[in-house]
């Protein structure tokens, strides 16, 4: 009898068969994996505008390539309604988009962006109009709190006119310091209201409340409050119906709070 420590030929054969399957099977695995989310292309840039990842510098992040006409249109659709003298983001600041380690199935295939900032280039100065490190200003001391709080929910808007799903601070406790936006949802299309949808509806009571000034308790959950009030809203801006009437009224409410919210246009 040989030695128990020896392994016998065939033995050896066996296990060179299982590892060279092994191999084959952990290449193809592999290759499923780099293929799930499609082609990823690199950018330094949206639109022109640098981008600088939060608590770093100049960064380029990975993207899908439709998302990322997703993001260029909405940041252009951000300049045309901010007023003229910001001449649309000098800096977009971020905590990123791509990424295969993140339990995230939009930031794994590339088609979800965390904004952090946005800044501008007033008279040769930088001017920060958006900022969403609400867990660093979300105190009563800070001088022009209400001007970072209105014009945070303003861009706000514009992500949601674009995105179906957007979660910002009011959200939950995680998007504190940062506003997720991604399209797996809406895909190439501008979005749709759903009253069930609590980021949705949210939002929209944080833009009669901050925004437009009307009081409105933002607690996520659609009933005659919010429904009468976004409607004050519709009316003002010259529109009929309510939220839920059209997508067109959620398209004009969204980007008139753009508009308002920023100081572009008065209503």
């Amino acid at each position: 009898m040989g030695s128990p420590n020896r392994l016998s030929r065939r033995r050896v054969i066996q296990l060179a068969g299982f590892a060279a399957a092994s191999a084959v099977a952990t290449t193809m695995l592999g290759g499923q994996l780099a293929e799930a989310h499609g082609t990823i292309v690199r950018h330094d840039e949206i639109n022109g505008v640098r981008t600088f990842y939060e608590g770093g510098g100049p960064s380029a992040f990975g993207y899908n390539p439709g998302f990322y006409t997703r993001l260029e249109k909405c940041f252009r659709f951000w300049k045309d309604n901010t007023p003229v003298e910001w001449g649309g983001p000098t800096q977009i600041w971020t905590l990123g988009a791509h990424a295969d380690h993140r339990p995230s199935e939009a930031h794994n295939s590339g088609r979800g962006f965390d904004l952090t900032r946005i800044r501008v280039n007033v008279n040769g100065s930088l001017l920060e109009v958006f900022n969403a490190r609400y867990s660093t200003w979300n105190s009563d001391a800070l001088t022009g709190r209400n001007n970072v709080r209105r014009w945070y929910w303003a861009t706000a808007a514009c992500m949601h006119y674009h995105f179906r799903n957007v979660l910002t601070y009011a959200y939950n406790d995680a998007h504190h310091d940062h506003a997720h936006i991604d399209n797996l949802a809406s895909g190439g299309s501008d979005s749709r209201f759903n009253r069930t949808s609590e980021a949705q509806v949210k939002h929209v009571q944080a833009c009669c409340s901050y925004v437009w000034g009307i009081p409105t308790t933002i607690d996520g959950a659609w009933g005659p409050q919010t429904d009468g009030n976004s409607k004050k809203v519709l009316i003002r801006i010259g529109r009929a119906g309510t939220l839920t009437s059209s997508q067109r009224n959620w398209m004009d409410f969204n980007q008139s709070s753009v508009r308002h919210g920023t100081g572009r246009q008065r209503y």
